[in-house]
């Protein structure tokens, strides 16, 4: 019997990935190759809300050489997606006009609550079922999707202007940043996190009622857990279930911000083209830590690229 091969696309603000992968049943896939590049799409993004041209190209040749990846690979169906800063931009519907104009591949823009309702879905392919109810969190290039689950099922989804890059652009600008840049930048994180829990809290949500620990994704909350593990080879099976204790997060994150690039670059575990953006990323892990009042962080390799895929596997015929 031929298996079909299927893959999934996230264009995401930092990076673009690609999973490819052959089905098992109508819920279910094999892991086939996993491929990931920085391009920083969110990049340089003007105060006119335009994507900057160069941002562009880059991403564009990445997804150029996604789409012969594909085109060998006998895949049957691709299902791609934009998120984070397409969604803001003025020339962001020019941007996947010319994606599919150049590489025939088509990318849905999805809102934030989808994006959170995705993410969901991936990560608890990875996640053992609990009975109590939990925060889930992607913390990408320009937004953080914040998931109120419970039995599995959002109930309450927040999609927020807290991503790496748009945080760094904004606030950091010394190298290593001073300490009124980073009072600054974490000043704004405090203040839209502690809105966000002011309106769960008005939509029922109990602090006492979650699960201890918050539940990451996407590319920060990885690498964190690779910075924490000291891994120097990426390893999805040694990420996935990691728990990181609020204390431990802290450090890190006070480490990463009072070196400069060059020596962060030196850290392992922290992925190359993420060692600007890795503390605006941390403070943003920081601060939901302490907002939510959860003791530690619990890291999930999986999350959109999987959701995405099967989404469109239960969806195709």
């Amino acid at each position: 019997m031929t298996a079909f091969r299927f893959a999934s696309l996230d264009v995401g603000s930092n990076t673009v990935r690609l999973l490819l992968a052959e089905r098992t049943n109508k819920k279910k896939f094999r892991l086939l190759r996993v491929e990931r590049r920085i391009t920083r799409l969110g990049g340089n993004f003007s105060k006119t809300k335009q994507l900057d041209e160069k941002a562009m190209a880059r991403t564009m040749e990445a997804l150029a050489c996604f789409s012969d990846l594909l085109s060998g690979e006998g895949v049957e169906k691709v299902w791609g997606v934009a998120t984070g800063v397409v969604r803001e931009a003025g020339n962001g519907q020019g941007f996947l006009d010319r994606v599919f104009q150049q590489t025939g591949l088509f990318l849905r823009l999805l809102s934030g609550e989808e994006e959170g309702r995705l993410m969901l879905k991936g990560a608890l392919a990875s996640l053992p079922k609990i009975d109590s109810p939990r925060l889930v969190v992607d913390i990408g290039g320009w937004s953080t999707e914040i998931i109120w689950a419970k039995r599995n099922r959002p109930v309450k989804i927040r999609s927020l202007g807290l991503g790496s890059v748009g945080l760094c652009e904004k606030f950091l600008k010394n190298d290593p940043p001073g300490l009124q840049e980073i009072e600054s930048m974490e000043g704004y994180i405090g203040g839209v996190l502690a809105e966000v829990r002011e309106w769960f809290g008005r939509e029922g949500m109990e602090l006492a009622d979650l699960d201890s620990n918050l539940v990451g994704t996407a590319g920060t909350v990885t690498t964190l857990a690779a910075i924490h593990l000291g891994l120097k080879v990426y390893d999805p099976g040694k990420i996935n279930g990691q728990r990181i204790d609020r204390s431990a997060l802290n450090n890190i994150y006070h480490r990463l911000r009072s070196l400069p690039i060059k020596e962060r670059q030196r850290i392992p575990g922290l992925e190359k083209g993420r060692e600007d953006l890795i503390v605006a990323g941390a403070a943003v892990v920081s601060g939901l830590l302490k907002i939510f009042q959860r003791q530690a962080l619990t890291a999930i390799d999986s999350g959109l690229l999987e959701g995405i895929l099967l989404e469109g596997l239960s969806r195709h015929q």
